[in-house]
């Protein structure tokens, strides 16, 4: 393998720049949390960016293509300076504008404490008043909406309610499925005698009271008149109520200095009450005569769900509406650059690596040092788990490519005297005769568009979804590197395997992959599974880039290099960023857990359909209509006669006609 010095310092910055991307994206959804965002506003924040995005990569090639223009008129300017300092500049701002991210307040959350206490004869939600006027909220009694409830266990309810009792509590990623009743054939004591048969009492214990931990049941009737109970038990998931609450009543409380205070008493409306097995009621008022048996639960995320009816509740942010707004500027703003950056450095390598007489280009082998720098930094700081840490390497790496940059003013970007060039490395048909591909062009940007809302359905909220799944933040770095690792060795080769499989068909593939992973997805409920379908990103993800910029490398004309490269930057990372993030968003309106599988499935079957759609149209339709015929060369001019026709060692320059026996001249793709 043939070392070409004068691409060093391109593959140099192509290993800072992706190096410093795996610092940081990975964890922005987490920054965000980290500041106490809440899911509507991170999401909010995860459609917008990517929108503002798209004007890096569409500005940054109108610009650089203009430049290029006035450039190559200019032998004293065809060096490609202009290039060499857009690029510097965008890995400068995008430095900036991400550390003004961590300068940005953190929310002060002093949500009011919440919970939750039934008996036979109905349900109450609790909740400390609001605000310095200590108010309590009006609810509309005819509203119905979600409220989680978990950790529910018998107690008794005493004199005054602790604050301590009244806890804040997140919930497992689980969910809980009701069980439905006709409200006249409902038998509770079959279900009571059920619970507490001799199979439910541990061995070799007599105290048939101690030894039991019974189930609560929790009934309502729902907005369609459906009578449903709801039993909990130990390895429950959070139950989903259906319900409505009704106007306040004060409760005296006592907090930890046994001091009274009142609090918000919110009747539950739906007929709602917990039925409490004799056996149960017995037990606690042996115990303690005074004892007045209830059911008390732990609601979880009361005001982070936006399906929950104690949303429009909250009170005690203090400086809320103000961070998200700055949030959502700096963020749009600093995602311009990162965005712009990538098309350039893949305009830079299209003409860096542009062929000559000794062979062809190295796309691949250029690309692969990105995904190398991507691979390696993405768990580093995963390991350490400091944002302050992940923006510091983000800048340092941004830093000194910026600078390697604008001091190599031998990097070969000066633009090709000819785009399409023969494997031969002649010249082939002029520019002129070429036909213009702007429908082809439409099609793979619409494909490119698709791949890349299935991509960000992934990874848009996939440190979310490790999380959920009791993942750490070594997980989500390393979920960068199982697939940019073994990319690598893919892209070393890339245009060989380009050529023999063809770019549409690898991105047919693409979608194929797509199907496992999102199967994978569904299946496994453990963090670390999640790694063994995120190494198929190999080809969704870094074959499938490369494939689109040697795609785009044929079909855009010389003058429209950097704008052609910014097309799948557009599309993918970008519009297909903001759909992907926008459907992928969906099950964090819940705390559901299987949600996101309902949305693994989903996109899993979408994936299918499209790949098969794609997949009968190229080669039953599009291929055989379109395919260019393969022609034979003319026959070439031996060399004598050409030195006869020339006279005295005049030139006469050649007229080389394409080589229809080239692999790349085929136009296969």
């Amino acid at each position: 393998m043939k070392c070409v010095y004068s691409l060093i310092s391109l593959k140099c910055i192509l290993f800072l720049f992706y190096g410093a991307i795996g610092c940081l994206f990975p964890f922005l959804p987490l920054h965000m949390r980290a500041k106490e965002l809440n899911v509507e506003e991170s999401k909010t924040i995860s459609l917008v960016a990517p929108c503002v995005a798209l004007l890096g990569p569409l500005i940054a090639g109108i610009v650089a293509d203009r430049l290029g223009a006035s450039s190559s008129s200019n032998k004293k300017n065809s060096n490609g300076r202009y290039l060499r300092i857009m690029i510097a500049i965008c890995f400068i701002l995008a430095a900036i504008f991400y550390w003004l991210l961590d300068l940005v307040p953190r929310i002060s959350k002093a949500p009011p404490a919440v919970s939750f206490v039934c008996d036979p004869a109905g349900g109450n939600v609790l909740q400390e008043k609001c605000g310095i006027e200590k108010t309590c909220h009006e609810w509309n009694p005819e509203k119905f909406a979600s409220l989680l409830v978990t950790n529910c266990t018998f107690t008794c309810k005493n004199s005054f309610f602790t604050l301590s009792d009244i806890t804040l509590v997140s919930p497992e990623p689980e969910t809980s499925a009701a069980d439905e009743y006709d409200g006249y054939d409902y038998d509770e004591s079959h279900v009571i005698n059920a619970e507490y048969g001799p199979e439910n009492i541990r061995s070799g214990n007599k105290n048939f009271s101690a030894a039991l931990v019974p189930h609560p049941h929790l009934c309502y009737v729902t907005q369609d008149k459906t009578a449903v109970c709801e039993v909990f038990t130990r390895y429950s998931h959070p139950i989903d109520l259906k319900i409505n609450l009704n106007p306040s009543s004060n409760v005296n409380v006592q907090d930890d200095s046994n001091n009274e205070t009142e609090i918000c008493s919110y009747p539950i409306g739906s007929n709602f009450h917990c039925r409490i097995p004799p056996e149960v009621h017995k037990n606690l008022t042996e115990r303690s005569p005074t004892c007045q048996p209830i059911v008390k639960c732990n609601i979880a995320q009361p005001y982070n769900a936006s399906v929950s009816i104690l949303t429009e509740s909250e009170c005690g942010y203090n400086n809320s509406v103000q961070s998200f707004w700055i949030y959502l500027l700096i963020r749009s703003v600093a995602d311009i650059f990162p965005a712009a950056a990538v098309a350039l450095l893949s305009a830079a390598v299209v003409i860096a690596t542009r062929e000559t007489s000794t062979g062809r280009g190295d796309v691949g082998k250029q690309l692969a040092c990105g995904a190398l720098g991507l691979a390696i930094f993405a768990p580093i700081v995963g390991a350490i788990d400091s944002p302050q840490t992940s923006l510091i390497l983000f800048s340092t790496l941004l830093t000194l490519a910026a600078i390697i940059a604008l001091l190599d003013g031998k990097m070969p970007l000066s633009p090709p005297e000819w785009w399409w060039h023969t494997r031969c490395g002649l010249v082939a048909l002029p520019l002129s005769s070429i036909k213009k591909y702007n429908l082809e062009t439409a099609g793979l940007a619409f494909v490119l568009f698709l791949l890349g809302v299935l991509w960000n359905g992934l990874d848009s909220f996939m440190p979310w979804h490790i999380a959920t799944l009791q993942g750490d933040t070594l997980i989500i770095g390393l979920t960068i590197t199982v697939g940019a690792l073994p990319a690598v060795l893919f892209l070393l080769f890339a245009e060989k395997v380009v050529d023999y499989c063809g770019h549409t068909n690898l991105l047919i593939a693409s979608f194929c992959f797509y199907i496992i992973h999102y199967i994978g997805l569904y299946v496994v409920e453990n963090a670390w599974w999640i790694l063994l379908f995120e190494a198929l990103e190999i080809f969704t993800l870094h074959l499938m880039y490369a494939t689109a910029v040697m795609y785009l490398r044929h079909l855009v004309p010389r003058k429209f290099t950097v704008l052609g490269q910014a097309i799948p930057v557009i599309v993918h990372f970008c519009l297909g960023r903001t759909i992907g993030a926008l459907i992928a968003g969906y099950p964090y309106e819940t705390t559901y857990y299987y949600s996101h599988r309902e949305m693994h499935a989903g996109f899993a079957i979408a994936a299918a359909i499209i790949a098969v759609l794609y997949f009968l149209i190229y080669h039953c339709y599009l291929r055989p209509k379109y395919a260019a015929p393969l022609k034979e060369p003319p026959p070439t001019t031996p060399p004598a006669l050409i030195q006869t026709m020339n006279g005295n060692g005049s030139y006469t320059p050649l007229r080389v006609y394409h080589n229809g026996r080239a692999k790349k001249g085929q136009f296969r793709y």
